[in-house]
This record gives structure tokens, sequence and C-alpha cells, in this order.
């Protein structure tokens, strides 16, 4: 008699048999659980090289988020005046908190979501001035291919809108 078939027999004597055999259906499920979730990290781990984040440390500093706040106000103000036949008071953006920070590729370039709170100063035509605090942003902005100027976003119905940020 050789050693397995001795070691079987004392299973087989100890009432141990059934518990070999648990071992073995286990570790069946085990090895198939372990090529499904392998599986499962081949394909969505090659699928999200094509959806990577862009690196953080090209993202908007201060300046360029300030003046994209401003840019989407100065146009919304001027939208604003046309339609009820005012002068458009000057945005003054401050104290911008970035509190969210997504980025993706689009088309090859990096994509920055930001969202957070901002102050702002509303300078009137008559010198008056109005406050008001912890305003809402959501924006994204795109680094273009030279790194110098940025284009911010807008989410629509054909894709996405771009408009260059102005210097």
């Amino acid at each position: 008699m050789t050693f397995p078939q001795r070691i079987d027999k004392v299973f087989l004597a100890m009432g141990l048999v059934e518990i070999g055999r648990r071992r073995k259906t286990i570790l069946r499920r085990l090895a198939s659980t372990l090529i499904s979730l392998g599986y499962c990290c081949l394909v969505f781990g090659l699928g999200g090289c094509a959806t990577a984040a862009a690196p953080r440390e090209f993202a908007p500093d201060g300046a360029v988020i300030q003046r994209a706040i401003a840019y989407k106000l100065e146009t919304h103000y001027q939208q604003l005046s046309r339609t009820i036949a005012a002068t458009a008071p000057i945005p003054a953006p401050q104290n911008i908190q970035v509190q969210t920070l997504d980025s993706f590729f689009l088309q090859g370039l990096p994509v920055y979501h930001l969202q957070g709170t901002y102050d702002l100063t509303l300078t009137f035509l008559s010198q008056r001035s109005e406050n008001r605090r912890h305003n809402a942003f959501d924006l994204y902005l795109q680094r273009q291919p030279e790194g110098k100027t940025w284009r911010s976003l807008e989410k629509n119905a054909q894709g996405w809108r771009s408009q260059q940020l102005p210097e």
C-alpha cells in the first residue's frame, strides 16, 4: 500500500473523507471565483485605461479658475443686461474654494471638473457695489495642447460645447 492510499484509509477510518470532499469542492469554487475575478479585473482594468484620470499636477491654478468663473459671470450678465436694456455690472470673484476636483481625457486632452464656492463682488456703473457670498460653481476646464491656454467646456445634448478662456 502506497502512502496516499494509507492516508485515505486513515481518513476513511476517522470519518474524515467527507471533509476531504468538501475541501475539494471549496477549492474548486475558490479557483473559479479567482478566475472570474481576474477576468473582471482584466476587462475593467483595460477599459479604465481609456478613461484614466488626467494628472493633477496639470490642473488649473487659482488664476485660471478665477478667470473661468469671471468669464461665465460676464457672459451671463451681458446677456441679462441686453434683455433688460441695462448696463452689465463688473463681476469680481474672490475667495475661491475648490471642494472637488475630478479629471478625465476628452479627445486626448485633459479635462478637469471642479466644484466649489466663491464670493462675488458686483460693481455697477454708479460705483455702487454688491457682495454675494458662498456662490456655487461647477466648471469643466480643458488644457490645450501647448499647455498655455484653457477652454471652458459645457455638456449639452450633442456632446461638449467649448469656449476659449480670455487671457
